[in-house]
């Protein structure tokens, strides 16, 4: 069996999308897995090709994604420090290397598009600066296409 199918039968019907909590490599122990059925309610081939893609290879594209995350860090923090006012420090400081976003940026979430809605996989993240949206990074036939809040 592959992996996809593995990870498929891990994940139960909720509403239009499978969904369940699993184990995922370089992302974590309990990672929140979603994929967006299409109006036929069925799992489409690229919804598989997307999670072997992502199983095989996100320890190479690790370093990747996390730079992502941290020149978009960096590009915002102006802007969220006027919002954060007295706890802009606390909650989004200067960071000086790619590794330190983890210390504000937590609880990875997968969520793949079906095709007819894009068919982009979304690596979603809980963070700090932002508990109302989070971020997400974007990714589509293995490019990362952009990090940020949509």
């Amino acid at each position: 069996m592959e992996v996809a199918e593995k990870i498929i039968d891990q994940l139960e019907l909720m509403g239009h999308d499978l969904e369940g909590e699993i184990s995922f490599p370089a992302l974590g122990e309990s990672v929140l897995f979603t994929i967006g059925l299409s109006g036929s309610g069925e799992i489409e081939q690229s919804h598989k090709d997307s999670i072997n893609w992502l199983y095989n290879n996100i320890e190479l594209e690790f370093p990747k994604i996390e730079e992502a995350i941290f020149q978009y860090y960096q590009r915002v923090l102006p802007d969220y420090h006027l919002g954060l006012g007295e706890y802009a420090d606390e909650l989004m400081p200067k960071l000086f290397a790619p590794n330190e976003v983890w210390n504000y940026i937590t609880e990875p979430g997968v969520f793949m598009f079906p095709e007819d809605e894009g068919g982009e996989l979304h690596l979603e993240y809980e963070c700090t600066f932002d508990v109302e949206h989070g971020l997400r990074v974007v990714i589509k036939n293995g490019k990362i296409l952009r990090v940020g809040l949509e």
